[in-house]
């Protein structure tokens, strides 16, 4: 922290509108569900944050799906190389345009009474640091010569003079060229940055690099899934939802049955959308069906949901394949 100079510590004044701190412990797993990293993370509350005085403008652009699983078709067919990295500390290397003062954090030796910290870069947690990162990322592309998608404004691009194109979501950076190494040095100059190598999780979709193409899926995630809803264990069913099955809005009663098992719904629905708009298009009906009914729940939906699962127990090998067409002239 001292490093990046992340804060001054300056005297507290009446007037500061002082922003919360809590922090966050997390344990990162890679997609075999091993424990690959501990980490402990100093995040601003951003509900304490008041609009127009500590911050402003807060929407930042996330790279899309279809972006990233069009480029990796493109590399496939292009033979070019798919690297992934890392930001550390991410929002760390991201400077605020607004004045913001933070709570002394626990642990911190400083009188809380007396003493505050005025931010000089975004931490996590607070409204604009996602802001604050895509700008920062943006406007160092910028001047290394990339452009950026219309339709995508995560996605850059450049000629140089093979094509290079970057996608990034938050902190995660895919790199796609001949030569991954060569904007790996440029950007390490700049930034902090932890070199993944050949891209495998990224995501959370798993990538698997073959002879022929690359194949996506995500097996891991279906798998914890399973684990969560006690339904490891249970036979498969070969449709996502029951054949000529005919799902009704749940009456009052039916309702108050269901909200006695304290289920969130939403959360579980969720998942099943997460998978379907990233390698399993063929949830798209059920997860379509299932959302109509998020307000009218009963039993029945519940059992729908769970069949799904049963579903994705039998079909969890399967993804999406990107093979390299061989070109062997002109067809007719």
């Amino acid at each position: 922290m001292n490093k990046l100079q992340l804060w001054d510590v300056i005297e507290l004044k009446e007037k500061y509108c002082l922003v919360g701190t809590t922090w966050v412990f997390k344990i990162k797993k890679n997609h075999l569900n091993k424990i690959i990293e501990y980490k402990a993370q100093l995040c601003a509350q951003g509900f304490t944050q008041t609009n127009g005085i500590d911050f402003f403008k807060t929407y930042a652009p996330t790279g899309c799906l279809n972006s990233l699983r069009t480029l990796i078709a493109y590399e496939v067919e292009n033979n070019l190389e798919f690297h992934q990295i890392d930001i550390n500390s991410a929002f760390l290397n991201a400077s605020l345009s607004e004045t913001v003062y933070l709570a002394i954090p626990q642990g911190l030796n400083l009188d809380p009474r007396k003493k505050c910290l005025l931010l000089n870069k975004a931490i996590c947690g607070l409204k604009q640091a996602p802001l604050a990162l895509y700008q920062r990322l943006k406007d160092w592309l910028n001047h290394s010569g990339y452009t950026s998608c219309i339709l995508d404004l995560c996605v850059f691009y450049k000629i140089d003079p093979d094509p290079i194109w970057i996608y990034f979501h938050v902190d995660d950076i895919a790199i796609l060229y001949k030569d991954a190494t060569t904007f790996k040095h440029k950007i390490s100059s700049e930034l902090d940055i932890k070199d993944i190598g050949i891209a495998d999780l990224i995501l959370g979709i798993k990538i698997n690099h073959h002879e022929d193409g690359v194949s996506l899926n995500q097996h891991h995630f279906i798998e914890a899934l399973l684990e969560l809803y006690g339904m490891s264990q249970y036979k498969t069913v070969t449709t996502p939802l029951v054949p000529n099955s005919h799902l009704t809005p749940a009456t009052e009663v039916e309702l108050k049955e269901f909200n006695t098992l304290t289920i969130n719904f939403r959360s579980a629905i969720g998942s099943l959308n997460y998978l379907s708009t990233a390698t399993c298009p063929d949830l798209s009906s059920a997860v379509s069906t299932l959302s109509q009914y998020l307000e009218k729940l009963g039993i029945k939906h519940w059992s729908a949901f769970l069949h799904v699962l049963k579903y994705l127990k039998g079909s969890q090998e399967l993804g999406l394949i990107y093979k390299r067409i061989k070109h062997n002239g002109i067809e007719a």
